[in-house]
């Protein structure tokens, strides 16, 4: 069971390739450049609401430590520098002075670093076809790929997962799906695509997940998927849930799961202090949560 859980912590490289295509779908797809004042209004009112709310409720953890460890004049001073820090979405790049609070929001530095590139680089990438675009997609992954493990070494364990330079060739590579995709449909059509191609691309995804647990032990490093290993078996999953219609993504479309996916940052960004209020109250055990 450790296995496989410690296998499917690939999921932000997933969120991070789907970002990259839902963005180049949404902004990219009629080829024009990106209103950047639209685009980081629109990107500011979808994250940072939420995000400085969990910021002001998660205070008290760093507040409390800092100041019954330095004292209340410097321990203000340093909560103040962590608060701040968090405030302006740098933790992820200095993890071991930052991320001390609600440890699930370094995924949204990376996040507003992508933002920050995508209306220069996905305006570039979105410009590609044929030969070009999957020789780009071949020198992202592989060049992404290379700088992790050659990075490896002289990196902390902290540094290598959430820096979110680490993780740009992943959101690359989500914008080129997309730009790959619209070709496509552009092309062909969406039913012009066969059923049994969605499948054999779909099953050759799941074999590839269930292949990654395999190999898990093989690995002498901590955590290898995190940082986009996964991403062609990723990729996959999108393309076939997305290229024409199926039960399954008839079945994705349901309104339940619609609202849950619409619900799911909300619950991925309130569910670290949730636990800490209920391993304060005791309502759950720190055996349970061990971290």
């Amino acid at each position: 069971m450790g296995r496989i859980l410690f296998s499917f912590m690939f999921s932000v490289s997933f969120f991070y390739l789907l970002s990259g295509y839902v963005l180049g779908m949404v902004y990219l797809r009629e080829g024009r450049l990106v209103d950047s004042k639209r685009f980081f209004a629109a990107r500011f009112a979808r994250i940072y609401p939420l995000y400085l709310m969990m910021l002001v409720l998660d205070s008290p953890e760093v507040l409390v430590p800092e100041i019954h460890r330095f004292g209340l004049a410097t321990g203000l001073f340093k909560a103040t520098k962590i608060l701040a820090g968090n405030a302006l979405m740098l933790q992820a790049w200095v993890p071991e002075r930052l991320l001390r609070m609600n440890s699930a929001s370094w995924s949204l530095c990376g996040e507003a670093f992508f933002y920050m590139c995508f209306p220069v680089l996905g305006v570039a990438l979105w410009k590609l076809r044929g030969a070009r675009l999957w020789m780009t997609a071949a020198a992202l992954y592989v060049g992404g790929q290379a700088l992790v493990w050659m990075m490896r070494p002289h990196l902390s364990r902290q540094q290598l997962l959430y820096m979110p330079v680490l993780h740009l060739s992943t959101f690359a590579l989500g914008v080129l799906l997309a730009r790959w995709h619209r070709l496509q449909q552009e092309r062909e059509g969406g039913e012009a695509i066969r059923l049994w191609q969605v499948n054999t691309v779909l099953g050759l995804s799941i074999a590839g997940v269930v292949l990654s647990v395999l190999l898990l032990p093989y690995f002498k490093v901590a955590m290898p998927y995190n940082n986009g290993l996964l991403a062609p078996v990723l990729a996959g999953f999108i393309w076939a849930i997305s290229a024409r219609t199926t039960r399954l993504s008839r079945w994705l479309g349901a309104n339940w799961l619609v609202a849950s996916g619409n619900a799911s940052y909300a619950i991925y960004l309130i569910h670290g202090p949730l636990l800490l209020l209920f391993l304060r109250w005791r309502l759950v055990s720190e055996e349970w949560y061990p971290a």
